[in-house]
């Protein structure tokens, strides 16, 4: 009885899982759907998705050399590096689980997109689960808030659009 009471204490002090995934797909979410915007503000295709032109996109920004767009580049960059959770988490199967101290953790598992894919199925902890969370809310925010600067400035739109 004791350990059942532990579990639901442990419950309370921690995110539900799906709620979890939920808020970091829809941070990300977010910043591909300013993206989208900046891609189509300077002219280019968004045919397969908003994140279609995005290697185009960070070189524009990168040769523009503007610090605007320099930090918005920055700014991709990080959050490019954890868009593989991103796919994990769309994808995945949610498993509940306990560790030795009764904290929750979720384990993440989906099925391979094809014979390459090498996507690790994944053991999140609450630290690990507050980080991703936090990461993705930050830089969505700030991807969103760096092409709002962008698309005030014409001047800047009109150099990102001749490449």
């Amino acid at each position: 009885m004791t350990a059942q009471v532990d579990v639901e204490a442990s419950l309370d002090r921690q995110f539900e899982p799906h709620s979890w995934v939920g808020q970091v797909l829809d941070h990300f979410a977010r910043g591909e759907q300013a993206l989208g915007k900046l891609s189509i503000a300077i002219g280019l295709p968004i045919s397969n998705g908003s994140l279609a032109s995005l290697a185009e996109v960070r070189k524009r920004l990168n040769a523009c050399g503007d610090r605007k767009a320099l930090m918005l580049n920055k700014r991709i960059e990080r959050w490019s590096a954890n868009r593989p959770f991103r796919h994990l988490l769309a994808h995945a199967t949610i498993t509940i689980l306990y560790d030795v101290r009764g904290e929750m953790v979720i384990g993440t598992r989906h099925l391979p997109r094809d014979s390459g894919d090498v996507t690790p199925d994944r053991i999140w902890t609450a630290a690990e689960q507050k980080e991703l969370l936090r990461q993705a809310s930050n830089d969505s925010r700030s991807i969103s808030d760096h092409v709002q600067g962008i698309l005030a400035s014409p001047a800047l739109i009109a150099r990102l659009a001749a490449g």
